[in-house]
Protein backbone atom coordinates (compact mmCIF):
# COMPACT_ATOMS: atom_id res chain seq x y z
CA UNK A 1 0.00 0.00 0.00
CA UNK A 2 1.55 3.26 -0.61
CA UNK A 3 2.05 5.56 1.37
CA UNK A 4 0.69 9.37 1.66
CA UNK A 5 2.71 12.23 2.23
CA UNK A 6 1.60 15.26 4.77
CA UNK A 7 0.27 17.06 2.30
CA UNK A 8 -2.42 13.76 0.69
CA UNK A 9 -3.23 12.98 4.56
CA UNK A 10 -4.28 16.57 5.59
CA UNK A 11 -6.47 16.76 1.92
CA UNK A 12 -7.84 12.89 3.28
CA UNK A 13 -8.65 14.45 6.82
CA UNK A 14 -10.33 17.07 5.38
CA UNK A 15 -12.41 15.34 2.92
CA UNK A 16 -13.32 13.01 5.68
CA UNK A 17 -14.52 16.17 8.07
CA UNK A 18 -16.59 17.43 5.45
CA UNK A 19 -18.30 14.44 4.72
CA UNK A 20 -19.17 13.70 8.18
CA UNK A 21 -20.52 17.11 8.23
CA UNK A 22 -22.74 16.52 5.18
CA UNK A 23 -24.05 13.16 6.80
CA UNK A 24 -24.62 14.99 10.25
CA UNK A 25 -26.66 17.91 7.93
CA UNK A 26 -28.43 15.51 6.10
CA UNK A 27 -29.57 13.39 9.46
CA UNK A 28 -31.38 16.42 10.21
CA UNK A 29 -34.95 14.62 9.23
CA UNK A 30 -34.24 11.88 11.91
CA UNK A 31 -34.25 13.76 14.52
CA UNK A 32 -36.99 15.79 13.48
CA UNK A 33 -39.44 12.51 12.75
CA UNK A 34 -38.54 10.95 16.24
CA UNK A 35 -39.32 14.40 17.90
CA UNK A 36 -42.46 14.70 16.41
CA UNK A 37 -43.45 10.81 17.05
CA UNK A 38 -43.18 11.54 21.05
CA UNK A 39 -44.94 14.57 21.21
CA UNK A 40 -47.81 13.45 19.12
CA UNK A 41 -47.75 10.25 21.31
CA UNK A 42 -47.85 11.89 24.78
CA UNK A 43 -50.34 14.30 23.55
CA UNK A 44 -52.79 11.81 22.30
CA UNK A 45 -52.35 9.72 25.25
CA UNK A 46 -53.49 12.77 27.65
CA UNK A 47 -56.30 13.08 25.29
CA UNK A 48 -57.45 9.49 26.23
CA UNK A 49 -56.75 9.84 29.53
CA UNK A 50 -58.86 13.20 29.40
CA UNK A 51 -61.46 10.91 27.79
CA UNK A 52 -60.96 7.97 30.03
CA UNK A 53 -60.15 5.53 27.25
CA UNK A 54 -57.19 3.62 29.30
CA UNK A 55 -57.10 1.03 26.92
CA UNK A 56 -56.05 2.96 24.27
CA UNK A 57 -53.08 4.38 25.76
CA UNK A 58 -50.76 1.37 24.49
CA UNK A 59 -52.47 0.88 20.91
CA UNK A 60 -51.76 4.80 21.04
CA UNK A 61 -48.37 4.58 21.44
CA UNK A 62 -47.74 1.61 19.29
CA UNK A 63 -48.93 2.99 16.34
CA UNK A 64 -47.39 6.47 16.50
CA UNK A 65 -43.55 4.55 17.55
CA UNK A 66 -44.58 2.33 14.47
CA UNK A 67 -45.34 4.49 12.14
CA UNK A 68 -41.89 6.48 13.11
CA UNK A 69 -39.64 3.61 12.31
CA UNK A 70 -41.34 2.31 9.02
CA UNK A 71 -40.57 5.98 7.90
CA UNK A 72 -37.18 5.77 9.76
CA UNK A 73 -36.56 2.38 7.90
CA UNK A 74 -37.77 3.68 4.10
CA UNK A 75 -35.80 7.77 4.32
CA UNK A 76 -32.43 5.56 6.08
CA UNK A 77 -32.14 3.12 3.27
CA UNK A 78 -32.99 6.58 0.12
CA UNK A 79 -30.56 8.49 2.70
CA UNK A 80 -27.84 5.90 2.53
CA UNK A 81 -28.34 5.48 -1.28
CA UNK A 82 -27.61 9.13 -2.10
CA UNK A 83 -24.46 9.25 0.64
CA UNK A 84 -23.07 5.87 -1.65
CA UNK A 85 -19.98 4.67 -0.24
CA UNK A 86 -20.55 4.33 3.75
CA UNK A 87 -18.30 6.26 6.46
CA UNK A 88 -16.91 5.55 9.33
CA UNK A 89 -19.03 8.45 10.82
CA UNK A 90 -22.50 6.72 9.43
CA UNK A 91 -21.61 2.87 10.85
CA UNK A 92 -20.93 4.92 13.70
CA UNK A 93 -24.01 6.75 13.52
CA UNK A 94 -26.38 3.86 12.63
CA UNK A 95 -25.07 1.97 15.12
CA UNK A 96 -25.34 4.06 17.88
CA UNK A 97 -28.85 4.95 16.72
CA UNK A 98 -30.02 1.43 16.79
CA UNK A 99 -29.01 0.35 19.64
CA UNK A 100 -30.89 3.19 21.57
CA UNK A 101 -33.78 2.50 19.48
CA UNK A 102 -33.81 -1.32 20.74
CA UNK A 103 -33.68 0.39 24.44
CA UNK A 104 -36.31 2.77 23.83
CA UNK A 105 -38.26 -0.36 22.99
CA UNK A 106 -37.30 -2.86 25.68
CA UNK A 107 -37.63 0.72 28.44
CA UNK A 108 -40.48 1.74 27.04
CA UNK A 109 -42.78 -1.36 25.96
CA UNK A 110 -41.19 -4.63 26.80
CA UNK A 111 -40.00 -4.35 30.31
CA UNK A 112 -43.23 -2.51 31.46
CA UNK A 113 -45.83 -5.16 30.49
CA UNK A 114 -43.25 -7.42 31.82
CA UNK A 115 -44.34 -5.26 35.06
CA UNK A 116 -40.56 -5.22 35.92
CA UNK A 117 -41.11 -1.31 36.93
CA UNK A 118 -44.61 1.30 37.07
CA UNK A 119 -45.30 2.85 34.05
CA UNK A 120 -44.22 6.40 35.63
CA UNK A 121 -40.74 5.03 35.57
CA UNK A 122 -40.82 5.28 31.53
CA UNK A 123 -39.96 8.95 30.99
CA UNK A 124 -36.77 9.15 33.34
CA UNK A 125 -35.51 6.20 31.80
CA UNK A 126 -36.37 7.70 27.90
CA UNK A 127 -35.25 10.63 28.73
CA UNK A 128 -31.98 9.00 29.86
CA UNK A 129 -31.43 6.92 26.98
CA UNK A 130 -32.53 9.83 24.54
CA UNK A 131 -29.31 11.70 26.89
CA UNK A 132 -27.04 9.13 25.79
CA UNK A 133 -28.27 8.83 21.92
CA UNK A 134 -27.87 12.90 21.50
CA UNK A 135 -24.71 13.38 23.63
CA UNK A 136 -23.30 10.34 21.97
CA UNK A 137 -23.55 12.12 18.37
CA UNK A 138 -22.88 15.30 19.39
CA UNK A 139 -19.20 13.89 20.21
CA UNK A 140 -18.97 11.66 17.30
CA UNK A 141 -19.62 14.92 14.91
CA UNK A 142 -17.87 16.92 17.45
CA UNK A 143 -20.72 19.36 17.97
CA UNK A 144 -21.42 21.21 21.25
CA UNK A 145 -25.17 21.85 20.39
CA UNK A 146 -26.08 18.21 20.82
CA UNK A 147 -23.68 17.25 23.79
CA UNK A 148 -25.44 20.11 25.81
CA UNK A 149 -29.06 18.54 24.34
CA UNK A 150 -28.32 15.42 25.74
CA UNK A 151 -26.90 17.18 29.22
CA UNK A 152 -30.56 18.39 29.14
CA UNK A 153 -32.25 15.32 28.71
CA UNK A 154 -30.20 13.93 31.80
CA UNK A 155 -31.43 17.15 33.84
CA UNK A 156 -34.65 16.60 32.64
CA UNK A 157 -34.43 12.93 33.75
CA UNK A 158 -33.57 13.83 37.16
CA UNK A 159 -35.55 16.28 37.52
CA UNK A 160 -39.05 13.98 36.35
CA UNK A 161 -37.91 12.02 40.15
CA UNK A 162 -39.31 15.21 41.76
CA UNK A 163 -42.65 15.26 39.81
CA UNK A 164 -45.88 13.11 40.39
CA UNK A 165 -45.66 10.39 37.71
CA UNK A 166 -48.75 11.42 36.00
CA UNK A 167 -47.15 14.63 34.59
CA UNK A 168 -43.68 12.96 33.39
CA UNK A 169 -44.52 12.51 29.99
CA UNK A 170 -45.89 16.04 29.94
CA UNK A 171 -41.93 17.34 30.92
CA UNK A 172 -40.96 15.06 28.29
CA UNK A 173 -42.23 17.40 25.86
CA UNK A 174 -39.62 20.78 26.36
CA UNK A 175 -36.74 18.14 26.87
CA UNK A 176 -37.78 16.52 23.31
CA UNK A 177 -38.33 20.22 21.75
CA UNK A 178 -34.64 21.35 23.22
CA UNK A 179 -33.32 17.97 22.26
CA UNK A 180 -34.29 17.01 19.31
CA UNK A 181 -36.50 19.66 17.57
CA UNK A 182 -34.01 22.47 18.10
CA UNK A 183 -30.69 20.72 17.05
CA UNK A 184 -33.02 19.15 13.95
CA UNK A 185 -33.99 22.89 12.44
CA UNK A 186 -30.44 23.92 13.00
CA UNK A 187 -29.30 20.81 10.77
CA UNK A 188 -31.94 21.98 8.31
CA UNK A 189 -30.64 25.02 7.73
CA UNK A 190 -26.78 23.48 7.25
CA UNK A 191 -28.50 21.03 5.23
CA UNK A 192 -30.09 23.79 2.80
CA UNK A 193 -26.92 25.77 3.05
CA UNK A 194 -24.68 23.08 1.50
CA UNK A 195 -27.14 22.18 -0.88
CA UNK A 196 -27.25 25.70 -2.23
CA UNK A 197 -23.31 26.22 -2.17
CA UNK A 198 -23.40 22.64 -4.23
CA UNK A 199 -26.07 24.08 -6.66
CA UNK A 200 -24.28 27.53 -7.16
Amino acid sequence: MEELNPEQEIRLIREMIERTRKIAAGSWTFLLIWGIVPILAVAGMYVLVGLKKYAWIWPNWVVFIAAGIVFSLIYGSKFERQSGVKTYAQKATGHIAYACGIGFLLAGFLFPLLKLYPWGLIPILISLMAGILIFSLGGLFDWNLLKWCGTFFWLGAVAMVFVHENYRALLSIPLILIGYILPALVLRSKYQKQAAAHDS
